[in-house]
């Protein structure tokens, strides 16, 4: 009996390694989404002119973190809400910040922006 159970317990183990090592990771929640891009806010508030390091770093990591049009529809829905409530906040800084970063969006960022058009496309 114990030379099938070490065989069959190894095998298990090694079931549920694999299974936990190809899990998809948990969807980013609204403040990761918002610290993702914090470090944007001076460029996007016209307090400086150039972005940082951290800001393209964050930006291309919500890009990669939300490869689903409902993550993306999740995240564009938290971010313009979090942006309504910034001062100063430029709009057209925000839509040519993938461009400043060299990352693709294959939408506008804009706080006039439907959401709902990510889903539709």
């Amino acid at each position: 009996m114990k030379s099938v159970f070490v065989p069959f317990f190894t095998l298990v183990v090694v079931l549920v390694l694999t299974v936990a090592a190809t899990e998809t990771p948990m969807a980013l929640t609204c403040e990761q989404t918002k610290s993702l891009v914090m470090p944007c806010l001076d460029f996007l508030t016209n307090k400086t002119n150039a972005t940082s390091s951290p800001c393209c770093q964050g930006l291309n990591k919500l890009i990669v973190s939300t490869p689903s049009k409902e993550e993306k529809l999740v995240a564009c829905k938290c971010l313009k809400e979090a942006v309504s409530h910034i001062p100063n906040f430029d709009d057209d800084k925000a839509n040519n910040l993938p461009k400043v970063c060299n990352i693709n969006v294959d939408y506008p960022i804009s706080k006039n922006f439907d959401c709902e058009n990510i889903i539709k496309n």
